[in-house]
């Protein structure tokens, strides 16, 4: 019983922090303001976690598990099916606008090696490059994706289309329409990528 309430305890104190991550940053949240939002002192936050790095740890896990399982499964679909559902990524972001600024601020305040969760984004970005990679070389195999494209290579353009976008809905939520303009773009790719011959899901 204990131990299930410290879990709780522990996703509270983390879900709090994601929040003051993503409108202050991680450098500009300190663990005494965190520790004031949850209602407890700061020696009862570094119970639970050792330094801020750990608790910076446990949000990131926190924000990202459910990110990637869902990137699992929809990349084990393979060739054009993978990218017949990034507009059901785009609803996810859209629906959880706080989280997808979160990934966003931290991401941005760790691109230099050394930064405390460097190497978690560098990680991250490499599986999902070898994912959806993997995605399309199944769709070569079946024939449906064009034997000339370079599955590495594309998979980067992807992830840097899809993150380019949320950036913009996040600043200008008025004039760019995430979930319209990932349904444009995977319709655009799908007709990029396709084999000759191969029907459309249009």
């Amino acid at each position: 019983m204990a131990q299930r309430r410290g879990s709780g305890r522990r996703e509270e104190i983390a879900g709090v922090a994601a929040e003051m991550f993503a409108r202050k940053g991680f450098r500009g949240t300190g663990m005494t303001e965190i520790a004031a939002r949850v209602g407890i002192t700061e020696p009862g936050l570094l119970y639970h976690f050792r330094n801020k790095e750990g608790l910076l740890r446990a949000v990131i896990e926190w924000r990202d598990s459910r990110s990637m399982d869902y990137a699992r499964e929809v990349t084990s679909i393979g060739g054009l099916g993978t990218i017949r559902e990034m507009p059901a990524y785009a609803h996810r972001n859209r629906a959880e606008r706080g989280l997808t600024k979160l990934f966003a601020v931290l991401l941005a305040e760790n691109l230099d090696e050394g930064d405390p969760a460097h190497a978690f984004f560098r990680d991250r970005y490499r599986e999902m490059r070898a994912l959806l990679a993997d995605a399309l070389a199944v769709g070569q195999e079946r024939g449906e994706i064009r034997a000339d494209i370079v599955p590495a290579r594309k998979a980067a353009e992807i992830l840097a289309t899809l993150d380019g976008l949320a950036t913009q809905w996040l600043l200008d939520p008025d004039e760019v329409d995430l979930v319209d303009a990932i349904e444009s773009y995977a319709r655009s790719l799908e007709g990029d990528l396709a084999a000759v011959g191969t029907p459309l899901g249009r």
